[in-house]
């Protein structure tokens, strides 16, 4: 049954709760799959009808028994698995059961995912602060420049937030805003910016080939380089001359739901701190390698930039970011924070970084080692909180710059996770490699960095029974979900239509933009008040007891259907992996 689902994520919670019960039908990656790939198909309920797929001329091409029953207890479904993965000549097919048509079309061929991993890319033009956005690359979502943030305020050098005089300012334009609101923060740009450079070092043909339309300054450049760099250059405005970093630009609250350029509140530059420090210095130090080749000037000011925020970090180890009492803006600072995970990731990105630029042997370099060896690896990450796993990603992919035994040290942590979710996904009746702690703010990002650790197993291994599994990460995002509904708007047959976004908000476009991964479905409701109360108009969805179905398309539900750049970049990587891998 072909409904669309906007309208009833967007009401009570009864809906929420009940609505692939009372929409049964197969679910399944909505934009297709490659001929090679796993393909899966689940059916909620216990059907004792077995599943038959048609090609678009009524010729039954694959018939299936009805499979065994499988309890799924983050959606409290009992569901159903047809494996579909006989299915290899490009086509367009429809399913049947018990003689009937059910779900939507399904679709095998090649590239089936380049718009997606174009529009997902497209997207952080769109998020580009302090430019107007033309016609002629926005489309119907041209819109005037906002935040030009040539004179923000140094935080406490004001009256406003505690100082004597009028305020020190900085120049600190370009650069992307973070997610629904406009602020700009180095803690998310950091994994942002890895995650994009990580998948275009591991998959470069592939992004050089694509071209989806965005301004060019820099026309040697490849057109993801191009628009990474227009947040690195930001990221570089908030270096202070004594080598720390700034936390964050942002107001001091949150702004309404208006374009860029109707919000004019005083911008700040926030509290210079370790952890911005590290991830800065991590950043920049893998960018610097990726741009060497093609703009050595840019490549040695950031490694310069890299070395300068790890030095200032090295003197100031407690300095954390501690959100004052009059910012009300994201904090972007887990409780448990020790910095030991920054300093592990800042320390392999500047080692490599030294190997590569010449100077191996030298004493800067000598110290970034020790201090990644007296550190060891941890089994955790990665997200913005904890990025563990992206240093443990650099050393693994990297024999010729660490030493057998920190390569071999890498290589566990990330195969022991891979192995966790691999088992997972195999096992489980959705067939998703998740954990418990994957259902949390952002749950789809979640997803889709566990879909990366996934693919990185397949790069350390080779072995394609870690592409399943990333492949099964995917799915989910794109359809194979007990919402019946692709995450990612503008694809698949049923998309989010009400983003928590502000540009989407204000635009008065009917369509949001295309490509954005919203944040997802989770149990935390944060953005309702558990009394009963009306909060930010947001429809009620507290009956909502699983975590798969505490999902809202509503543009109040800022828990569940906001954006992130740190969400699309590992969509982008996801999808990238998969369309070189399956297209070899």
């Amino acid at each position: 049954m072909n409904f669309s689902k906007s309208a009833f994520l967007a009401g009570a919670a009864s809906v929420a709760v009940s609505f692939s019960s009372a929409f049964a039908g197969p679910l399944v990656n909505q934009l297709g799959f490659a001929p090679d790939a796993e393909k899966m198909v689940v059916y909620p309920g216990s059907d004792a009808n077995g599943l038959e797929v048609r090609d678009l001329n009524g010729k039954t091409v694959l018939k299936l028994d009805a499979p065994m029953v499988y309890d799924w207890d983050y959606s409290g479904e009992e569901v159903q698995s047809f494996d579909i993965s006989a299915l290899k000549v490009p086509g367009t097919y429809r399913l049947f059961r018990g003689g009937e048509y059910v779900g939507t079309p399904i679709v095998v061929g090649k590239n089936v995912y380049d718009d997606l991993v174009k529009a997902a890319l497209k997207w952080f033009y769109y998020q580009r602060s302090s430019m107007a956005l033309d016609p002629q690359y926005a489309g119907k979502w041209a819109r005037a420049a906002g935040h030009k943030d040539d004179k923000v305020i140094i935080y406490g050098s004001d009256k406003v937030t505690g100082g004597k005089g009028a305020g020190k300012t900085i120049k600190s334009d370009r650069g992307w805003y973070d997610a629904g609101d406009y602020g700009k923060y180095i803690v998310n740009s950091g994994i942002t910016v890895f995650t994009l450079l990580e998948a275009y070092e591991n998959f470069p043909k592939y992004l050089d080939s694509l071209s989806w339309n965005i301004p060019r300054e820099f026309a040697k450049y490849p057109e993801i380089l191009e628009e990474v760099r227009y947040n690195l250059d930001w990221m570089l405005t908030m270096q202070d001359k004594d080598g720390g970093v700034y936390h964050k630009v942002t107001t001091l609250k949150f702004g309404g739901s208006v374009m860029p350029e109707k919000d004019d509140a005083p911008r700040y530059a926030i509290i210079k701190n370790v952890t911005a420090s590290l991830d800065f210095a991590a950043v920049m130090a893998q960018a610097s390698v990726v741009y060497r080749n093609i703009d050595k000037a840019y490549a040695d000011k950031m490694l310069k930039a890299a070395e300068k925020a790890y030095g200032w970090a090295k003197k100031n180890p407690k300095a954390f970011y501690k959100q004052p009492a009059d910012v009300q803006t994201g904090s972007y600072a887990p409780g448990d924070e020790n910095g030991k995970d920054e300093f592990r990731w800042a320390a392999a990105e500047l080692y490599r970084a030294k190997v590569v630029a010449g100077s191996k042997n030298d004493k800067a370099a000598a110290t970034y080692l020790a201090d990644l060896k007296a550190n060891p690896f941890t089994p955790d990450g990665a997200w913005w909180g904890n990025v563990n796993m992206l240093a443990a990603f650099r050393v693994a992919q990297d024999s010729a710059s660490f030493d057998k035994d920190l390569v071999a040290a890498a290589k566990k942590v990330v195969l022991d996770e891979a192995n966790n979710l691999r088992a997972v996904g195999d096992t489980s009746g959705y067939h998703l490699p998740a954990f418990p702690w994957s259902w949390n703010w952002g749950s789809n990002s979640a997803m889709a960095n566990n879909g990366m650790v996934l693919v990185h197993a397949y790069l350390l291994t080779g072995d394609r029974s870690y592409v399943d599994g990333a492949q099964q990460c995917l799915d989910y995002l794109l359809g194979k979900n007990p919402m019946d509904i692709s995450y990612v708007t503008g694809f698949g047959y049923r998309s989010p239509r009400n983003p928590h976004h502000r540009p989407s908000e204000s635009d008065m476009v009917d369509d949001p933009v295309p490509g954005m991964l919203v944040g997802g479905p989770h149990l935390g409701k944060q953005d309702i008040n558990l009394d009963g109360k009306e909060h930010w108009k947001c429809p009620d969805y507290a009956a909502a007891d699983k975590p798969a179905l505490a999902y809202l398309d509503n543009r109040c539900s800022y828990a569940t259907n906001e954006v992130a750049i740190n969400w699309n970049a590992p969509l982008v990587y996801l999808a990238a992996a998969l369309e070189v891998i399956y297209g070899k």
